[in-house]
């Protein structure tokens, strides 16, 4: 057992369930700390705050899991994962969802995503990696699937010398797996696609961007960075015809598998280009009512929002001119770092001496299986500004 005390003034956020003391936040440390395990934390004045884990290796020096004198291990991971599942189950019809969302569960540095019978996981952390025969257990105790598949293969700038580990921890996988989700299908990678196959993330930026669509008669949509075509197919099932544009040929062979199986095919043009190649390419103006920007996170630490505001600059005044006088313009984010203000500063930014007006008409965040909590603001990561373009 470590036993760790805060400097003053830093017992406040773990009372309030943060779940990560830093490395200076630390006053004093007692026990063995050259290897992993329970840790007591105090305050300054040694009232006691919580239990977790310790990490030698990372800055993030100890994981709180709960505020109370609890016991740790796997009935409080079990117990965790049953309250994640409930609250997905009264969410979704069909079980395919991020069944655990890390900080927004409760089991920081886990992520779960359920197909039907399968689960793919990462361990995005020491800690919970020592635990994966434990949280192989539990899975196999509460929802019996026919597989369990690793892809902790993520890119991330940790540095508490965690395995980057893909396969089957049980079970069997196959080579082709669906996803239901309102009412389209699509087809998941979970072997070698992105992240763990599929972005549950975006459900509701996608029902949003298909009933605006539907709502507003638009009829010519444009769906940049489009990886599996998810977008395009909700644009197309509301009566758009969409060009998907993404640089990746394996992508876009996905995005076509997903447009056949829905019978979509005939309302989606596949284009392999570099976005800004393909936007600086047009000669003609107001071709589109409606184009969606999602492009991957590429803002890692807070020191590149600079970048990263230039970036999704180019890329909004790239597309203002193409879209059509009352037309609708989507501006997705993944990276933490990049807040609403940023994009609303983009906007304004982009559209400086143009005579062209963007108005808000709804900001969509990640889809409830991904938890933020307001006691965590990093786990607010997704958010999607929609805009009506004015240019009379």
């Amino acid at each position: 057992m470590v036993i760790v005390q805060l400097r003053s003034g830093k017992e406040g956020k773990i009372l309030n369930g943060y779940p990560w003391v830093f490395r200076d936040e630390l006053k004093s440390i007692q026990g063995d700390t050259g290897e992993s395990g329970e840790a007591n934390v105090f305050s300054s004045d040694y009232g006691f705050l919580g239990r977790g884990y310790y990490n030698p290796y990372s800055n993030r020096a100890v994981m709180v899991l709960t505020n109370g004198d609890e016991k740790l291990g796997k009935e409080l991971f079990k117990k965790r994962i049953i309250r994640a599942l409930e609250k997905r189950e009264r969410l979704y019809l069909e079980p395919f969802y991020r069944l655990v969302h890390g900080e927004g569960d409760r089991l920081p540095g886990l992520v779960v995503d359920r197909y039907g019978d399968v689960l793919v996981v990462q361990f995005r952390n020491r800690v919970v990696q020592e635990f994966k025969d434990v949280f192989v257990d539990v899975f196999k105790e509460v929802l019996s699937p026919t597989g369990i598949f690793e892809r902790s293969d993520f890119e991330m700038g940790v540095d508490d010398q965690i395995e980057r580990n893909t396969g089957i921890l049980y079970g069997s996988i196959p080579e082709e797996m669906e996803v239901l989700e309102n009412g389209l299908r699509f087809r998941a990678d979970v072997r070698r696609g992105q992240k763990t196959g599929f972005f549950f993330d975006q459900r509701e930026s996608r029902s949003f961007c298909r009933s605006i669509t539907a709502k507003l008669s638009l009829k010519r949509g444009l769906d940049l960075f489009s990886f599996s075509g998810a977008f395009a197919l909700n644009m197309a099932i509301s009566g758009a015809e969409v060009i998907c544009v993404d640089k990746s040929a394996e992508d876009l062979e996905l995005a076509r598998t997903n447009l056949e199986m829905n019978g979509l095919d005939n309302r989606v043009q596949l284009v392999q280009n570099d976005v800004f190649d393909y936007l600086g390419g047009f000669e003609m103006k107001d071709q589109f009512d409606i184009v969606v920007l999602d492009p991957p996170s590429l803002v890692k630490h807070r020191r590149e929002i600079p970048n990263g505001i230039s970036f999704f600059k180019r890329l909004v005044t790239g597309s203002l001119p193409i879209i059509r006088d009352g037309g609708v313009l989507g501006i997705c984010t993944c990276a933490y770092n990049i807040s609403i203000d940023h994009l609303v500063e983009v906007v304004r930014r982009s559209t400086e001496r143009s005579g062209i007006t963007l108005s808000h008409l709804a900001v969509t965040l990640q889809s409830a299986d991904h938890p933020w909590l307001m006691q965590v603001p990093e786990s607010l990561y997704l958010k999607c500004l929609w805009c009506f373009v004015e240019k009379e």
